[in-house]
């Protein structure tokens, strides 16, 4: 994997709605709407790998080589590995020893942190859960480093966004717990919070370009403690000393789905993403990112899922049949 994809990011220090006017790039999906669920067309491709975790995860570690993969339906000797978990920031990192066979599925549990895959019908339902009273002393500070709980994947080859007239998410999941072990004193939404979401790495493949390589974020916010409903957020990867530099731009959370996963009630998206991308990139243009780089050039390279907690919350997450779907011109 490029050591250019998934570098440490950021949390949402707050929030704000901008206008974007019409995209002065080509490429917009003819799904245009995005706030309408839609049934998905026969003729696409899912660039999700391995969506049921047959090959196992490869755990990454900062700073130091992988302890090892977990293979929670055991090895299958003839395929690597397509996931990797990413457990930044954290005291206790998941190990194949934490394995715990269940009637239902396998977990793997430790005193900051939790994972569990159920096999279903069609589908895995998997379970992340992060104890991040066990990860502090004391109240997080500024540029404080916070426990992560990720699943990642690099796409073995690149969609271009050029190509694309939709990428469809798929995602069915539910907060199933959530408990803030800080006083009101002591809680600062400015530093405090625990996020649920999913991130696209939006980058320059064109290895003839000057800029090959750079790139952004794209995000989709399930959940973030601080808010129901969550606006628009733009601004540079910022909040620790290891943050990456690089714009972010996360949805609205009106844009891709109704309701709001506060309620720890299931709740099934099924949203075209294009539209928020292209206008991703375009915002990204006008606030001087990206400098050198055409549309032609960005593909999506990768994605990363999951618990970032930077504050002291106890909380879990259980999704099913996670997707993403490639709808070509």
């Amino acid at each position: 994997m490029s050591s250019i994809l998934f570098v440490v990011h950021h949390f949402l220090v707050g929030a704000f709605v901008f206008l974007v006017q019409s995209s002065s790039w080509h490429g917009a999906a003819s799904y245009s709407e995005t706030t309408r669920a839609f049934h998905i067309p026969s003729d696409t491709i899912s660039i999700i790998a391995d969506p049921l975790f047959q090959y196992g995860l490869v755990l990454k570690r900062a700073h130091k080589p992988s302890p090892g993969t977990l293979y929670p339906f055991g090895r299958l000797h003839e395929y690597s590995p397509i996931w990797e978990l990413a457990e930044w920031g954290s005291q206790f990192e998941l190990s194949e020893e934490d394995r715990v066979v269940t009637d239902g599925g396998v977990s793997y549990a430790n005193r900051g942190k939790t994972l569990s895959f159920e096999k279903l019908d069609s589908t895995v339902a998997v379970t992340m859960g992060v104890f991040a009273s066990k990860e502090y002393d004391s109240p997080r500070v500024q540029n404080q480093a916070w426990p992560h709980l990720l699943i990642e994947q690099a796409f073995e080859e690149p969609v271009r966004i050029k190509d694309l007239d939709g990428l469809i998410l798929r995602f069915t999941g539910r907060l199933t717990h959530v408990e803030r072990k800080m006083n009101d004193s002591e809680y600062d939404p400015g530093l405090h919070t625990a996020q649920f979401q999913l991130f696209l790495t939006v980058q320059n493949q064109n290895p003839h370009s000057e800029h090959y390589g750079d790139f952004f974020w794209f995000g989709i916010p399930f959940y973030d403690y601080r808010h129901e409903e969550l606006e628009v957020y733009a601004a540079q990867d910022v909040g620790k000393g290891d943050a990456s530099g690089k714009f972010i731009y996360s949805a609205a959370s009106k844009d891709f789905m109704e309701g709001t996963f506060h309620d720890q009630q299931w709740k099934t998206i099924e949203k075209n993403l294009l539209p928020l991308i292209i206008r991703s990139l375009e915002v990204a243009k006008e606030r001087g990112y990206l400098p050198g780089s055409d549309f032609e050039d960005f593909c999506l390279s990768g994605m990363n899922m999951g618990w970032e907690v930077p504050g002291t919350f106890n909380v879990e997450f259980e999704f099913q049949a996670f997707d993403l779907w490639a709808v070509k011109d």
